[in-house]
């Protein structure tokens, strides 16, 4: 069983994991050119061109997009995950080898149900099959260079999902492409939120300001930090980070979870989404 279907598993098509391997050894190359379009100054730089990129994401709606989610609900996912050995895989991350980008951490790139046997029949030297113990081990040392879990599909279907990214914002496609045209990556499940009563301001910490990647926190009237839940993709790097206990996760209301498997990630939340 290698998909997620009716919040258990599923097997998955011959169809499905040919296809994928196929987009598994020309995923890089469609990598380049997602570069090469976000990097383009009329493109990022003007209203037109950003709208630009949202239409062609929009468009390009069968390629992997992804969900933010929390560490805790990382960790769930890959506990929730069959026993069989070939569920999970690690290997470079896509986006920094397609664009020759060496920077550490690198192998990042933890593919997981069908998604695993597809990477690695795709580059069999490069992805290495591993635990869930190792996997879990691996997330926790992402989180700690501030590396932002995402769930990614293809189609936008549940049963494609086959992948925990692990982004930095600097060099992921549908995470830059989100900063810049506001597609490519979908807000998770919950959202942060602030005691202020706690929160000893950004100009005496300011930690949170500096993890947050979707430029979600600003300054409230007191110096205080506020966030913007609508921008807020929850991530839980801010909750992590903060040295005041000054921050929760909460759920969203009326949360739609396209893709996600959230019988698996937040099975609490499952019933109500």
């Amino acid at each position: 069983a290698h998909i997620f279907q009716n919040g258990a598993f599923g097997e998955e098509t011959y169809l499905q994991k040919k296809l994928h391997t196929f987009y598994a050894k020309i995923e890089p190359t469609v990598v380049r050119i997602i570069d090469r379009l976000l990097k383009n100054r009329f493109l990022n730089g003007t209203r037109p061109g950003r709208f630009f990129l949202k239409v062609t994401g929009k468009l390009l709606w069968f390629l992997p997009h992804g969900v933010v989610i929390e560490h805790d609900a990382a960790l769930r996912l890959i506990d929730s995950l069959p026993e069989n050995g070939t569920h999970i895989a690690i290997g470079p991350c896509v986006c920094k080898k397609s664009i020759g980008v060496k920077e550490e951490p690198y192998v990042t790139d933890m593919v997981i149900m069908y998604g695993a046997e597809a990477y690695k029949a795709a580059d069999p030297e490069e992805y290495v099959y591993i635990s869930k113990e190792e996997a879990k081990k691996l997330l926790k040392d992402f989180r700690e260079h501030n590396l932002i879990h995402e769930v990614f599909a293809c189609f936008k279907a549940k049963k494609w999902a086959f992948v925990i990214c692990n982004c930095d914002a600097r060099y992921c496609m549908p995470t830059r492409s989100q900063l810049i045209a506001g597609e490519g990556v979908y807000p998770g499940p919950l959202y942060a939120t602030v005691d202020p009563e706690k929160c000893r301001g950004l100009d005496n910490c300011g930690l949170c300001y500096t993890v947050c990647k979707f430029n979600a926190i600003s300054r409230d009237a007191y110096g205080k930090a506020f966030v913007d839940f609508e921008k807020c993709m929850g991530c839980g790097l801010c909750v992590y980070r903060c040295p005041s206990e000054a921050r929760q996760l909460i759920p969203r209301k009326n949360y739609d979870p396209k893709f996600l498997p959230i019988e698996h990630t937040h099975p609490t939340l499952a019933h109500s989404a």
